[in-house]
């Protein structure tokens, strides 16, 4: 017992390591087979497309492959596929590999590939080309084993123009002192049609910095982001960054250190989101720089102040705004009262006094009222006179007066003391315009579109507007459009324009667009664009300056871009089968009215169909129930199906569809397509005939049955007309209707013996009924198959025929008469005999029959009494007494009365049979009966036996002709074997062997044989 429960546990044990070794080492076998399926499936993954890259830009795309077996590291090969064709970029094995408008690029480095690990490559394109559009292939080779897997991969790569603006509009130079505020403004734009983001950034490159340092971003997801050194700054306050409107991008610095100063400037990037959700540049610029100083602020002492002068850096051109800003520094500045005093040349400008008033000298009186020119204490310290728009004039030394003043009981000032700031120059140079005008526009637009010419202007300072002219001929003279002052007032819109929606605009980049909409083709013509630019001069005045540019545009008139065309795949087709006409009209996005028109064959005229309106009202010229319509409006055209769902012969012609093309109503364009010839043609017949026989054989007065059956027919619904002829004259016809009509063959008599009878619904039997042998011949039967279109009409397909020959034979005579020969010895001459005519059989029960009695006297044969198939009798002896007798219908008897000497002689009977063929008599048969010999004894006469005397004629001639045929036989006879021993001789010389045993006996035995 003890040893079977050891023996159970260690079973229960075994069982246990088992079972828990068995989940481990199914889990370790499928990893296996994962794995080996994993890795020996190869998968080559290119950058996901489409992918959207500016022109001029570098870019960079990954390509990867996984699965792979062998060596680590994997050979790429970039190919560009474009218009069926493949150009070979870079090989990271074959040097050789690029096609020669590549290869260049490859030297200088501006195309190369970089290995990110052994199954994972970027290619970079330094300066990204139109040419490089089209679909990128990564592949690459295949190192051995099975083929499993994707060995390439390709995306869409496009080319997009480079849109994006950025430019710095304010002063070059700025010098502020610790604690002054800044301000700065950039403006970014960019026109790309694809969907991107802007991300803009503020740097500074200070004098001792290596690299310009990041102050603060607007990134693209429209988040502020401080740069390194700027953190605490920016949570304070004392940094900022604003959008204004659309395209304008401020900086803020209320308070600047010395550790500010250097340049600054913006960056702007233009990110596209990839399919795969990635953020990508795809371009950037820069904008110019303003140099800022920042002055060091020097404390004074308590009793004491000091005076700083900061004027716009220069040079400054007329026109820029210059900025003289007087700094005042004191210990408990709030407790103290200053006059300022601006000096030019030791001359007064202008004085804001203790209290605040703000005086303004001499000429400069004038500048203030124009709005030219404002001097305002900015904080406790600070105090800016502005000139808006510098003169020459204005250059020369600039000073701060400052006196410190104390207020006395009376509200009055009494000055204390004064500080000079150190003299600063301003050079205000004559601005030299930099004024540049390019046109763009379109060279051609649409008629009915709208049409917009845009100048694009660079190079300005002062205000800008603009005067848009037209001419249509070259000749011709320039008229007014309109314009747009540069207050942004539009006026002057030109005679031609009153009436029609005209446009101009003016962006804060800087560019004029007119906007003609609805444009006619009369617009069509050159357009020039005349920007003028206001500067001061440097006595003051206003001057413009004018710079123009023009173009030719096209306006191409809606007819002539519509192209219509009728096209079909099925215009030859069997009746009853479909038949699709495509009407595709290409052109601009237009309002189309259209008629499918239709010229039967063998007609000049033209129906309409159908037709619709350009409000989509649609009118059934024909009937709806023979055609279906189908419209399908696609991007490249708009295609009108007509589809005939089952051709006649009248939809057989010419068809066409005439299109209207309308604009907001009006008509602009009539365009009519190809005529289009649709064959609508007879299908092909499947029939087929049979006669039962070709020849048939009849006697006459019998029905003759003529047949002729369609086996095979072309569809269920076929019908047939079918004509009998009789040699080659018409018998009788039948219609579809199955009506009969008799032709010339037939007659007058023959038409009452004629009947055609339809059998089984394909079986056409025409019976001769009472035939005769004059209706022996050829008969033919012709039939012709008849189909009925969608229609109604009812068409014929091929005729086909088949002869039968009737052959007419007189009736085999079936009649017999008895022929018994009999003697008859008379004596007495008182006593009479009788001539028996008995019919054994005849040929028709309703034969009748003519009878004539003959004696064959001196060999001749005389008739002696007729019984006529009437019933009349007729006797040929008149001074006798004959005595007819009918017993039986077949038994006809003649008695002869009162014989006498002269009777003696042979007597037999003649036996006519007559039938009634069509209504005529007709003697068909005859026969005769066997001889009665008669003999008539007189007195003293030796009576001599009459059949010894025809024994004696009879047995001679027997014997006579017996001889003869023995002769004719053995003379035959003897001819055959002559000929038979030449043709065993020949046979004999050239086989060269013996003649059998059996051979020698059949030639000596032969004669005797015979």
């Amino acid at each position: 017992m003890r040893e079977k429960a050891e023996g159970s546990i260690s079973l229960r044990m075994m069982d246990l390591w088992c079972r828990l070794w068995h989940l481990p080492l199914m889990l370790y076998i499928s990893g296996l087979l994962q794995f080996d399926l994993c890795s020996g499936q190869i998968q080559v993954q290119i950058q996901e497309g489409p992918l959207y890259r500016v022109k001029g830009y570098p870019i960079s795309i990954s390509c990867n492959t996984t699965g792979f077996t062998g060596p680590s590291e994997r050979d790429f090969e970039f190919i560009l596929k474009k218009q069926n064709m493949e150009l070979n970029i870079i090989s990271t094995k074959d040097p050789n590999f690029a096609y020669g408008m590549f290869s260049g690029r490859i030297r200088k480095k501006e195309i190369y590939v970089e290995r990110l690990s052994g199954s994972s490559v970027v290619l970079w394109i330094k300066d990204f080309q139109e040419s490089d559009a089209g679909d990128l292939l990564c592949a690459t080779k295949h190192t051995g084993g099975a083929y499993f897997g994707d060995y390439d991969d390709e995306a869409k790569l496009n080319v997009i123009a480079d849109t994006l603006e950025a430019s710095y509009s304010g002063s070059p130079s700025q010098s502020l002192s610790e604690g002054d505020p800044l301000q700065l403004e950039c403006q970014v734009s960019s026109q790309t049609f694809q969907h991107t983001h802007l991300s803009v950034t503020w740097f500074l490159n200070g004098e001792e910095d290596e690299n310009p340092r990041p102050i603060i971003t607007l990134d693209k997801d429209l988040t502020v982001k401080p740069g390194a050194g700027f953190e605490d700054r920016y949570r304070a306050g004392l940094i900022s960054m604003d959008k204004v409107e659309d395209t304008t991008y401020r900086l803020k610095m209320p308070q600047v250190q010395q550790s500010d100063q250097g340049k600054f400037f913006c960056k702007a990037i233009e990110w596209i989101q990839d399919p795969d959700r990635s953020w990508t540049q795809i371009a950037h610029k820069t904008t110019t720089a303003c140099d800022v100083e920042i002055k060091r602020i020097v404390v004074p002492d308590a009793d004491s102040f000091s005076v700083n002068l900061k004027a716009s850096k220069g040079p400054l051109q007329e026109g820029d705004a210059l900025d003289i800003r007087c700094s005042v520094n004191a210990q408990n500045l709030p407790g103290h009262f200053f006059s300022v005093t601006w000096l030019k040349d030791q001359q007064r400008v202008a004085q804001i006094g203790s209290s605040g008033v703000l005086t303004i000298f001499d000429s400069y009186k004038d500048r203030e009222n124009a709005a030219e020119m404002r001097a305002v204490k900015t904080s406790h310290m600070d105090y800016l006179l502005t000139i808006r728009s510098a003169r020459t004039e204005d250059h020369g030394q600039y000073q701060c007066e400052v006196w410190q003043e104390n207020m006395n009981e009376d509200g009055t000032f009494k000055k204390i003391q004064k500080q000079m700031s150190s003299p600063e120059t301003v050079s205000i140079t004559a601005k030299e315009s930099n004024l540049a005008v390019v046109m763009l526009m379109k060279d051609a637009v649409t008629e009915g579109d709208a049409l917009h010419v845009s100048c694009s202007v660079s190079g300005f300072k002062g205000p800008l507007s603009v005067s848009w002219q037209h001419k249509k001929d070259p000749g011709a003279s320039f008229s007014d459009v309109v314009s747009l002052t540069h207050e942004g007032v539009m006026k002057d819109v030109g005679a031609r324009y009153q009436s029609r929606n005209v446009q101009t605009f003016h962006s804060p980049a800087g560019n004029f667009t007119l906007q003609l909409g609805a444009s006619a083709v009369s617009d069509s013509g050159e357009y020039k664009c005349i920007v003028s630019e206001l500067t001061v001069q440097s006595n003051g005045e206003m001057k413009a300056i004018t710079q123009s540019q023009q173009k030719a545009i096209t306006v191409k008139s809606v007819e002539s871009l519509m192209v219509v065309s009728l096209t079909s795949r099925t215009s030859n087709v069997p009746i009853d089968s479909p038949v699709q006409l495509l009407c595709r009209v290409r052109g601009p996005r237009v309002s189309l009215a259209l008629r499918w028109m239709f010229q039967p064959h063998n007609s000049t005229v033209q129906t309409n169909i159908l037709s619709i309106s350009h409000t989509g009202e649609m009118e059934w010229r024909a009937d709806q129930r023979n055609y279906q319509l189908n419209i399908q409006a696609r991007p490249e055209d708009t295609r009108f199906t007509l589809m005939v769902p089952r051709a006649s012969k009248q939809q057989k012609g010419q068809y066409q569809c005439q299109v209207d093309a309308y604009q907001k109503d009006v008509q602009k364009a009539f365009k009519n397509s190809n005529l289009l010839a649709v064959i609508v043609h007879k299908p092909d017949s499947k029939m087929s005939l049979l006669s039962p026989t070709s020849r048939l054989e009849t006697t006459v007065d019998t029905d003759a049955k003529l047949e002729c059956s369609v086996m095979k027919t072309t569809t269920n619904t076929s019908r047939f007309t079918v004509t009998w002829m009789f040699g080659s004259q018409v018998l009788l016809t039948m219609d579809l209707d199955a009506v009969v009509k008799f032709g010339p063959a037939a007659g007058l008599e023959m038409d009452q013996r004629i009947r055609l009878e339809i059998r089984q619904k394909q079986n056409f039997q025409m019976t001769i009924q009472q035939v005769r042998t004059s209706d022996s011949g050829q008969y033919h039967c012709e039939v012709e198959e008849w189909l009925q279109d969608p229609l109604g009409d009812w068409y014929s397909l091929k005729k086909m025929s088949v002869s039968t020959e009737l052959v007419v034979k007189e009736k085999e005579s079936k009649l017999h008469v008895q022929k018994d020969n009999r003697m008859l010895n008379v004596t007495n001459h008182q006593a009479g005999f009788t001539i028996d005519c008995v019919i054994d059989s005849q040929s028709s029960d309703k034969s009748v029959f003519e009878v004539t009695w003959f004696k064959v006297q001196k060999e001749e044969q005389v008739a002696i009494f007729t019984a006529r198939r009437d019933g009349i009798l007729h006797s040929a002896i008149a001074d006798r007494n004959l005595v007819f007798g009918r017993p039986l219908a077949t038994h006809y008897k003649l008695t002869v009365l009162q014989i006498n000497p002269t009777d003696i002689g042979q007597y037999y009977c003649q036996v006519e049979e007559w039938l009634l063929t069509a209504n005529t008599w007709k003697k068909f048969a005859s026969d005769k009966s066997g001889e009665l010999s008669i003999y008539v004894h007189t007195e003293g006469e030796k009576q001599i036996d009459p059949l010894l005397i025809t024994l004696a004629i009879a047995i001679p001639l027997i014997c006579f002709l017996v001889l003869i045929i023995i002769f004719l036989l053995r003379k035959s006879h003897k001819k055959k074997y002559e000929i038979s021993m030449k043709y065993e001789l020949k046979k004999m010389k050239k086989k060269k062997k013996k003649d059998c045993l059996w051979a020698e006996t059949n030639v000596l035995n032969g004669p005797s044989t015979n």
